[in-house]
């Protein structure tokens, strides 16, 4: 190992298959039965895949689960606070059978792991709710996640075929491989963790300054899966951090690199699970704040670190760094905490996230003691409603020709700006909102017109709203054009052999076989925009290319 910590388990675990394994396992998928993953299992699919997660190596069985719920231990032995589980209906346990593969595939069908099923079981929500969250109120985010879960749960090793797609914070996208590789470039043999889902404020700045000097480095590491939506965004946030860094941080003693796990606000036990994955990222200390991963009153203020002092620190390996609540003391004209000053609650300045949040939609200036100005700033411009227009992002071609790719290329270049973007998927759309319609004209006219619907309130309430559906008929096109305000049209052209080179799921050659009928570019026609505001060419333009071609229009039709 490149790093002076060992990851927990004792191996860095990689699950992502390549080259002739890879292929074989693709054909294999094509036939098995799937299972449909939502945001929070997409998330861990790409944790387990690098080894974040080391030493799990697929969704947990039965006697893991058990094991992890009730001891906070892995049925092996090795400390693991969190069940990470993957659920099915009941009324999918008769298309899934324990022994067969099965393929995890996202809601636009793209494959992105297969599993060896080798347990289905059912389990008490109630019971996971009250030891992992302490509280079985469906008001908690984590618990209500539990709640939504399907009745059964589906343990197993996964496969990883293809890696969930990033198109935001690329260039602050590492694996724990690379994490502990750099820090072994850099010379750091001693290593602090910063977890986070807020902008750091000066109390965070401070305690993050004194756990730097005790160590050789210092790595922020920001939580940007999926969170509660008055979460402020991971987008805004990152320019927060950037910021930061570059202005009151060394730079050859700090990095910035994102966490792309779910946040499940459990509190204490979600503090022990970020120290032990910081671990397989190659950090040797964790710090642990006040109410870590906490919501709302569930929690107090120091629970998770007194659930760290119930581990022996072998069976953790990462040292935590337990800090107070830090403030600024007008007493001693600097940072502080009750340990290190005597000061009064009045002579303090300290706010709470509702004091923030009024403060900076009022147009308020943060307090310098509180937070840095140029962190105000960013803040400020992120809640001013008059700074972002509302528009429909219209993406339209045949099926492979690369709308999705793009539509989500571009959904993380306008969120990194800032931008409350939604996308509404063609094949995301048919699952829900569309369920039961066909493949008529006049079927798909109805499904494109909803989502143009859709679309068009999204405009009017400010927010970006990009669609990626096929939408074939032009005159549909103009109907949709004609409810939204700010209406772009994207056409992803791309010749149809190109298309069906793409075509994993075999749709092309079925449509071709007769198996399917009114497939567009087969037996249906496809009526290619005539003037589109935007047209890239997807067979030949890489995407780097594509988006910002799409941003330059943007700008130019001053929406962005």
């Amino acid at each position: 190992m490149s790093t002076s910590i060992t990851p927990h388990g004792g191996t860095l675990v990689n699950l992502i298959k390549s080259g002739p394994e890879r292929e074989e396992l693709l054909a294999v998928a094509k036939s098995a039965p799937e299972i449909i993953v939502g945001e929070r299992e997409i998330s861990d699919i790409e944790m387990l895949a690098v080894g974040a997660f080391s030493p799990l190596r697929g969704f947990m069985n039965k006697a893991d689960y058990q094991s992890v719920v009730e001891t906070m231990h892995l049925a092996g032995g090795a400390a693991w606070s969190l069940p990470i589980t993957l659920s099915i209906a009941k009324a999918d346990a008769a298309r899934i059978k324990e022994g067969q593969k099965a393929g995890l595939r996202n809601a636009r069908g793209e494959i992105l792991a297969l599993m060896d099923v080798a347990e289905i079981f059912p389990y008490d929500k109630e019971n996971e709710a009250r030891k992992v969250y302490r509280t079985a109120d469906d008001k908690h985010p984590g618990v209500a996640a539990v709640f939504k879960q399907g009745e059964l749960l589906v343990g197993g090793a996964i496969h990883v075929l293809n890696r969930p797609r990033h198109h935001d914070f690329l260039a602050h996208r590492r694996d724990p491989a690379e994490t502990r590789e750099l820090f072994q470039q850099r010379g750091w043999k001693s290593v602090v963790a910063f977890q986070t889902r807020n902008p750091i404020h000066r109390a965070h700045e401070y305690i993050t300054k004194v756990a730097l000097e005790i160590v050789d480095g210092l790595m922020i590491h920001p939580l940007v899966g999926a969170t509660k939506s008055d979460d402020i965004p991971a987008a805004v946030r990152m320019k927060c951090y950037e910021a930061l860094l570059e202005h009151y941080y060394p730079k050859d003693r700090t990095l910035l690199s994102v966490f792309p796990a779910a946040m499940r606000y459990a509190g204490p036990r979600e503090a022990i699970f970020h120290a032990l994955v910081r671990k397989n990222y190659g950090c040797t200390h964790f710090i642990v704040g006040r109410d870590h991963a906490g919501v709302g009153n569930y929690y107090g203020t120091y629970d998770a670190q007194h659930l760290f002092r119930e581990f022996k620190p072998e069976e953790l390996g990462v040292t935590p760094l337990m800090f107070e609540n830090a403030f600024w003391c007008k007493r001693s004209n600097g940072m502080a905490t009750t340990k290190t000053s005597p000061s009064s609650e009045a002579e303090r300045v300290s706010l709470s996230g509702t004091k923030v949040r009024e403060m900076l939609q009022k147009g308020d200036p943060l307090p310098q003691e509180f937070s840095r100005p140029e962190v105000a700033r960013i803040l400020q411009e992120s809640v001013r409603p008059q700074a972002k227009k509302g528009f429909v992002l219209w993406f339209t071609g045949l099926s492979g020709s690369g709308k999705s790719t793009l539509a989500n290329a571009v959904s993380g270049a306008l969120r990194e700006r800032g931008h409350h973007v939604h996308i509404l998927d063609g094949d995301e759309v048919r699952r829900n909102l569309s369920k039961g319609l066909g493949f008529s004209k006049e079927d798909r006219d109805t499904n494109v017109t909803r989502i143009g619907y859709v679309a068009s309130l999204v405009a009017e309430a400010g927010g970006v709203c990009i669609t990626a559906a096929i939408s074939p008929y032009r005159d549909v096109r103009a109907q949709c054009r004609a409810m939204a305000k700010n209406f772009v049209e994207v056409y992803a052209e791309a010749p149809i052999e190109v298309c069906e080179s793409r075509d994993v799921k075999g749709l092309y050659a079925k449509a071709r076989a007769g198996e399917i009928k009114n497939f567009t570019g087969v037996d249906d026609p496809y009526e290619a925009p005539e003037n589109p505001e935007v047209t890239v060419h997807t067979g030949s333009e890489p995407v780097e290319e594509g988006v910002e071609k799409i941003l330059n229009k943007l700008e130019a039709l001053g929406l962005l």
